[in-house]
């Protein structure tokens, strides 16, 4: 049974997010922790029912982005914290480059040699030569793939539903438009059954 408290914090974070759409327009150069957060508690919630049947329907209709992307800024909090929206906001600092620095930005701070720097905005300068450092003393290394897989992954449906209306628009016979539907038909019911697989989807 769901109370009138729970009712309300479900409606606080979406007005949050539905007034913070502009925060979602990058990574996450633009998106705080606590607009993650409340994506997280959104999703996990359900409270997106509200508005759209789906999470994803309710990031692409609603916030204008898509559910792979709220799915990897909420990993981005769950894997680094609150610390690495922080930074990123001060300095622009992509995640592949925060996972290489990430032991030394910790308790509100950024940790280079003897300086012990707070993240805050009056900081900006000293931070972005922090960060510089600390980048070039990391061990280089194969950075790991996972976000250009997540990036292909979504050009590729994309490309794949241009395909499907591309062929449409260009098929005039009866026989082979149904066909087609068929097709996408089937394609539909396996991505239907993998988004209950994937129950973080919903």
């Amino acid at each position: 049974m769901t109370t009138s408290n729970e009712t309300s914090g479900g409606d606080l974070r979406l007005g949050t997010l539905l007034g913070r759409r502009q925060a979602f327009s990058t990574i996450a150069a633009r998106c705080s922790a606590a607009d993650a957060g409340a994506l997280r508690q959104i999703r996990d919630q359900k409270d997106y029912v509200a508005l759209e049947p789906t999470f994803a329907e309710f990031c692409s209709k609603r916030i204008g982005i898509s559910a792979t992307h709220a799915n990897r800024l909420i990993r981005y909090l769950d894997e680094f914290g609150p610390e690495y929206f922080e930074l990123a906001q001060l300095t622009g600092i992509s995640p592949a480059e925060y996972r290489a620095i990430a032991p030394a930005v910790r308790d509100q701070a950024v940790h280079c040699g003897e300086q012990v720097i707070p993240l805050l905005p009056e900081n900006t300068e000293q931070l972005a030569a922090a960060v510089a450092e600390l980048r070039a003393a990391a061990p280089q290394r194969e950075e790991p793939s996972v976000d250009l897989n997540f990036e292909r992954l979504e050009r590729k449906a994309g490309r794949l539903v241009e395909e499907f209306r591309t062929l449409y628009r260009n098929t005039a016979d009866a026989g082979d438009r149904l066909r087609l539907a068929m097709i996408l038909g089937t394609a539909h019911d396996r991505l239907q059954r993998l988004e209950l697989e994937l129950g973080y989807l919903r």
